[in-house]
């Protein structure tokens, strides 16, 4: 009777670990740039064909290698940088497995050149099937050219599981850009179906990420952690709500990894600050003593693990929120001869104003609030997403008996804050809140009074804004304006009484300055956002206490009085411990 359980070939079991470290083209790129890191390459010449599909081709100007050291580059664990136990947990060098030219053998058809400068000729392998074919000497300078031909083309199943050639493309630069990223001190040139993609000189770490990422070039701000096992260095964004995904890069001894934990850590610094955490961008690189790095936990080293990790990411979270609150301090000439309870003396018995007066000497703390968001108020009392509690509702309840007073007062022309409760303050963005207030109003379209002018105003417009304003002349009639269109003017005979006569001129100029298209979806709704950016109080506008109260009963009235249209937070709640 015949054994069911047997020992794989040995071929398969190379193939299967082969598999492990050669998922796919860009991988192969990846463990070729390795190689010629650590042979000490100065200059690095990349050629793709068909996405690395067809070919992947290296060439380095390096120490290379002899005849023998050729042929045994081959082999499984064949490596020149380990020599004992001890060595795995002291790794300096970005491969020391052996694993990349015997994986890469045994799955595609390659072809090593390589000289040593003491030789006289190099040597030119053939191998397929990890099997040396063919060999010729020739003449060559200095180096290594690896050429890595057909992958996967004895292994037709995983040859098909690969993407399209636009997604294997898309793997091979990111493989690319964390090399050139981490090793910035090679000239490297890029070349796709002889192509030239990327030309990269030697540069900075700041010189370097503009030039691969294009939107960062404004947006960074440097990190900097000295320790005496530890150096951490690097750029993080700085808040940016018109970034839809940042860029996010962690190298430990300069190999970029995985690893959840930092990568939870660092993100997190920015509570507060971005409502949306992907958005935000970092390139750290964290240089350790190599005693405190396991690399061994991943076949492709992708992974890390470090000892201390949790107290590492602790400190570079709080650093990057030290430089993330640095971006909006205020000068001290801006807060010369400034007091922010000159308007505020009637609420000076008021136990968390005594308390915030006694202790605010460095008063930015009011304008970083402003980059706060919405996490400050981690005590519970209020919810993260800001739902309205039944103390906020109180102040806008009209069936409620008990009549709320709200003090007010005005900072920087910019925020209205009040107390509540004696236990928490209240900072409102008054250009945010009025631009809610104006957009909800009109959405409804309730109780819409408009005021008359006595002589209709008459606004000439190009034909390209006569066609654009034509499209949304019935929505305009339904939100109170009533105008009249003849040839190249339009007179306006009434608008809402909620557009302020001065702002009027700026609300039609931003009203025709926008190309709207006859029968688009989002006209009414981009109109609406116009209207009420336009015609909503400015920062620098001096509001009287009966006007900030009636905003704020107004902005707590909404549907949402939380964040406006564009995602803005409209206020911001501390709780007495803050300060």
């Amino acid at each position: 009777m015949k054994n069911i359980i047997q020992f794989l070939p040995e071929k398969v079991i190379h193939q299967i670990a082969a598999g492990e470290v050669i998922q796919r083209p860009s991988s192969v790129l990846r463990e070729l740039l390795e190689n010629a890191i650590d042979a000490n390459a100065k200059m690095i010449d990349i050629f793709i064909k068909d996405s690395g599909k067809t070919l992947i081709q290296l060439i380095d100007d390096g120490i290379g290698m002899n005849i023998d050291d050729a042929k045994m580059s081959i082999q499984k664990h064949a490596t020149s940088k380990i020599q004992k136990t001890d060595d795995l947990f002291r790794i300096k060098t970005k491969g020391f497995r052996g694993e990349a030219l015997s994986s890469i053998a045994l799955i595609s058809q390659l072809e090593i050149q390589t000289k040593k400068k003491e030789d006289v000729i190099g040597i030119h392998l053939f191998v397929e099937e990890g099997q040396v074919k063919k060999e010729i000497p020739i003449n060559m300078l200095q180096g290594t050219r690896i050429s890595v031909k057909n992958i996967f083309y004895k292994l037709p199943v995983r040859r098909q599981f690969l993407k399209s050639s636009r997604i294997e493309f898309q793997h091979i630069i990111y493989e690319f850009h964390k090399i050139v990223l981490a090793h910035r001190n090679i000239t490297y040139r890029f070349y796709h179906n002889d192509k030239i993609i990327f030309y990269f000189k030697k540069a900075s770490l700041r010189e370097r990420i503009q030039e691969i990422f294009k939107n960062e070039k404004k947006n960074l701000v440097p990190i900097l952690i000295e320790k005496k096992r530890i150096f951490v260095e690097g750029f993080v964004s700085v808040p940016d709500v018109s970034m839809k995904k940042g860029d996010q890069f962690l190298l430990v001894n300069q190999r970029c990894v995985t690893h959840l934990l930092l990568h939870k850590k660092i993100i997190h610094a920015y509570d507060g600050f971005l409502k949306n955490l992907k958005t935000a961008s970092y390139f750290i690189f964290i240089f350790i003593d190599t005693s405190l790095v396991n690399w061994n936990i991943h076949p492709t080293k992708k992974e890390v693990k470090l000892e201390e990790e949790e107290t590492i990411g602790i400190m570079i979270q709080q650093e990057i929120k030290n430089v993330l609150f640095s971006q909006y301090k205020v000068k001290n000439k801006e807060l010369k001869n400034y007091d922010i309870f000159l308007s505020c003396k009637s609420l000076k018995k008021d136990y968390l104003l005594n308390n915030l007066y006694k202790k605010l000497s460095d008063k930015e703390k009011i304008i970083q609030l402003e980059n706060f968001s919405h996490k400050l108020n981690e005590s519970g009392t209020f919810k993260k997403d800001f739902q309205l509690t039944n103390e906020l509702y109180h102040l806008i309840d009209h069936h409620n008996n008990k009549k709320r007073e709200i003090n007010t007062f005005q900072i920087k022309r910019k925020y209205i804050i009040f107390v509540l409760n004696d236990e928490y303050m209240v900072l409102v963005d008054q250009h945010r809140a009025h631009q809610n207030i104006l957009f909800e109003f009109f959405y409804r379209k309730k109780n819409l009074i408009s005021q008359q002018f006595l002589f209709p105003i008459k606004v000439k417009l190009l034909k390209k804004e006569f066609l654009s304003f034509k499209n949304i002349k019935n929505d305009l009639i339904n939100f109170g304006f009533h105008l009249y269109i003849c040839k190249k003017y339009v007179y306006l005979y009434s608008v809402p009484e909620q557009i302020q006569k001065n702002m009027l001129i700026e609300v039609i100029q931003n009203i025709i300055t926008y190309n709207f298209i006859k029968g688009k979806k989002n006209n009414k709704k981009k109109l609406l956002q116009i209207i009420s950016k336009s015609a909503s109080i400015k920062y620098g506008t001096k509001l009287y206490p009966e006007k900030m109260k009636c905003i704020i009963k107004d902005l707590f009235s909404c549907h949402n009085p939380n964040y406006t249209y564009s995602g803005d937070p409209i206020f911001f709640v501390l709780n007495k411990n803050f300060f």
